[in-house]
């Protein structure tokens, strides 16, 4: 099996102990207990795919692979080969050997279709037979392919919405729809922001410094959204440790768009259009810039303050 495909987390990985959340891992937990196509539901940095993790690893596919793909890369000519796998010679540039696709490596294990609304017609025809039936066929090939795989999917907007908008198919989504769990955004259970900032300051920003209290009372005060959920949340902290003096943070060192935006959900698609995806990679690009000056320019020094490697670093301002 590829060191790849395996889960990473678990529930006791999830943080927060809101009336919401622990509403969440019930589900869950349900959900992993039966071994039914579910959808996970909620805007981007809810902790989808975290979850997705977890209900792999408490289900009886636990030892098998989790196989985690982005619906929006297999929009193009070549999704169906990369869902289904192709055999030998079936179009141009094809290997010379069979190439198995997502769906043999799920096989016994769970596939897990993230942004499920990017997915392309063809591919979504390709797995609505696959739950229908538990078989496909390759690229070039004629004779159908068991596999017995769970399939969990992830929409950042709203069933409802997904439906009304024709981003996939009905029957498709009845399909996954055997359960359905809505992920609440972070402004609706603001007394899990504390646990998820302080795992995401001592193990992503490394930060070894002390927290004064009112911080923590300033971020549940504040009327911000949190568009970016603990995504959001994180650009806050970097954004504080980078402002701070000393090696202590407090409220002082918040940015004040905490409090320029006013509470409730972000303006409506944000999640999804584009100018929405241009603003949050804008704040990314500002904040990435604001390390390396910290880090005097030094792309190593600043991918190891971030945890990325220096790669991610040249992609991410190549998109400004």
């Amino acid at each position: 099996m590829n060191g790849s495909w395996q889960s990473r987390f678990t529930f006791d990985d999830i943080l927060g102990d809101s009336a919401a959340l622990r509403h969440v891992i019930v589900l869950a937990r349900r959900a992993a207990e039966g071994g039914y196509p579910t959808l996970l539901v909620g805007e981007s940095g809810t902790g989808k795919e975290l979850l997705a993790h977890a209900i792999h690893h408490a289900s009886v596919n636990r030892d098998g692979p989790f196989v985690a793909i982005n619906c929006g890369a297999l929009s193009g000519e070549l999704a169906v080969a990369e869902l289904c796998g192709y055999e030998p010679g079936s179009f141009t540039g094809a290997d010379r050997r069979t190439h198995t696709g997502f769906l043999d490596a799920a096989r016994h294990g769970t596939l897990f279709l993230d942004e499920l609304q990017d997915m392309g017609p063809r591919p979504q025809s390709v797995l609505l037979r696959f739950l229908e039936t538990g078989d496909f066929v390759r690229v070039g090939g004629t004779a159908p392919v068991q596999a017995r795989t769970r399939v969990l999917a992830a929409l950042n907007v709203g069933v409802d919405e997904v439906e009304r908008r024709g981003l996939v198919r009905s029957d498709l989504l009845y399909r996954l729809n055997c359960l359905t769990i809505d992920i609440p955004p972070l402004r609706e259970r603001r007394e899990d922001i504390r646990p998820i900032a302080e795992k995401c300051l001592l193990e992503e920003l490394h930060f070894l410094g002390e927290v004064d209290e009112g911080l923590w009372e300033a971020l549940a005060r504040c009327p911000y959204a949190w568009p970016g959920n603990a995504r959001g949340l994180r650009n806050v902290l970097l954004k504080a440790i980078l402002a701070s003096s000393h090696e202590r943070l407090t409220a002082e060192d918040l940015p004040s768009l905490l409090w320029d935006q006013p509470a409730g959900r972000p303006p409506a698609g944000e999640a999804a259009d584009g100018d929405g995806r241009q603003a949050r990679r804008t704040e990314d690009v500002r904040a990435l810039q604001a390390v390396l000056r910290a880090s005097d320019h030094n792309v190593s020094e600043a991918a190891r303050r971030l945890g990325v490697h220096r790669s991610t670093i040249y992609r991410k301002l190549a998109r400004r």
